[in-house]
């Protein structure tokens, strides 16, 4: 691949771009642990429902919502899915099979045709 077809993709400049976030906003998130961002959002979240999120599956639905971060951030900083299964750390025949299974579409990712071009994934 040519330094030409290599082009930089950050979600923060995605977010950045359409004026949801801000440097200042990056410097206070990166003062945060994961799970006071994830109890913040929470919290805020709940300010609608008088902070309350009652009939709502919160711990049975936080493990996709984990991977489906986890998979939006390999795809922003990845250009194919061997990227994405190595960022992952997993092997990529299993990455795969989650690709397909939850239903995730291929944008700007490209396929590896032959499993002998991937090295060391494991």
């Amino acid at each position: 691949m040519s330094s030409k077809d290599k082009k930089k993709k950050s979600f923060i400049l995605e977010l950045r771009k359409e004026g949801r976030i801000n440097e200042d906003f990056l410097n206070i998130v990166s003062e945060l642990r994961l799970e006071e961002l994830i109890a913040v959002k929470l919290e805020v979240s709940s300010r609608m429902t008088n902070g309350k999120l009652y009939n709502f599956p919160l711990w049975y639905s936080m493990p996709r919502i984990c991977r489906d971060a986890l998979m939006l951030f390999a795809r922003t900083c990845s250009s194919t899915k061997s990227d994405m299964a190595y960022i992952l750390g997993m092997p990529y025949e299993h990455f795969l099979e989650l690709y397909k299974k939850y239903g995730y579409k291929d944008k700007d990712i490209k396929d590896i045709k032959d499993i002998k071009d991937i090295k060391d994934i494991n």
